[in-house]
């Protein structure tokens, strides 16, 4: 029998919108991806997607060159296709819009091997402007919520909503956080460091691991999580675990 292919990795972007929630403490915006797409159908997620060519394209304003990437493997033109992805995803799948300017880096996620589909991608924050209201668009995206990142957790929890590792492990990381400001402060001083989670079979389950289990040495400068461990249930995504 042949090897499996390992798929190509796709640069992506993702943008973790926030806002002041009226009950106090901070909101995040969530979107539903439809059932019928292929790569996380169902689950509750950061709007975003892959970088296209027009992304690329797109010319920085001088400053950027001239400010080095918070990615390490990125040069600041390089990044400025990931923002620019950024801002066009988040206009067309919640009606949100935003400069490139408007982005906080703060984190690198990339799909496990495992994958079909697999993506590279950079995670940043962003305020919700005022006088904006978000909509999702239809297509594929089928809800939109705001959320406090516990609520979100615990709705997970309960199993009303999926939540795929990555949007887990983040909504805890914002979970510990009061305000807008505090979260905002948190990502500019942050390490930024690549993570792939990785994968293994135990009792007949999938796991998914991220560094810091006792399956996956850690990586300097990231903050190990709560949660370390995921494991696939039919019909609920992956479910986490404490190690």
């Amino acid at each position: 029998m042949s090897e499996r292919k390992i798929a190509e990795l796709r640069p992506a972007a993702t943008v973790v919108v926030l806002r002041p929630s009226a009950r106090g403490g901070v909101e995040v915006l969530l979107v539903k991806r439809n059932d019928r797409v292929a790569f996380m159908a169902g689950a509750y997620v950061f709007p975003g997607g892959r970088v296209d060519d027009a992304d690329r394209a797109a010319v920085p304003d001088a400053r950027f060159l001239h400010e080095p990437s918070r990615f390490q493997d990125l040069s600041p033109a390089e990044e400025h296709g990931f923002r620019a992805a950024a801002v066009r995803e988040l206009a067309e799948e919640a009606s949100v819009v935003i400069g490139v300017d408007d982005l906080v880096p703060f984190a690198h996620w990339v799909t496990p091997e495992i994958e079909i589909r697999r993506y590279d991608t950079r995670f940043y924050l962003a305020v919700m402007p005022a006088g904006q209201e978000a909509r999702h668009d239809e297509g594929e995206m089928t809800e939109l919520a705001w959320l406090a990142p516990s609520e979100a957790i615990d709705q997970c929890r309960r199993g009303q909503i999926m939540l795929p590792p990555p949007t887990w492990t983040t909504l805890r990381q914002l979970e510990r956080h009061r305000t807008v400001e505090d979260i905002v402060s948190w990502a500019r001083q942050r390490s930024i460091v690549r993570v792939e989670p990785g994968f293994v079979k135990a009792a007949g389950e999938s796991i998914l691991t991220l560094p810091g289990d006792p399956t996956f040495p850690t990586i300097e400068g990231w903050e190990v999580p709560e949660e370390t461990r995921f494991v696939l249930k039919e019909g609920q995504g992956w479910l986490p675990q404490r190690a």
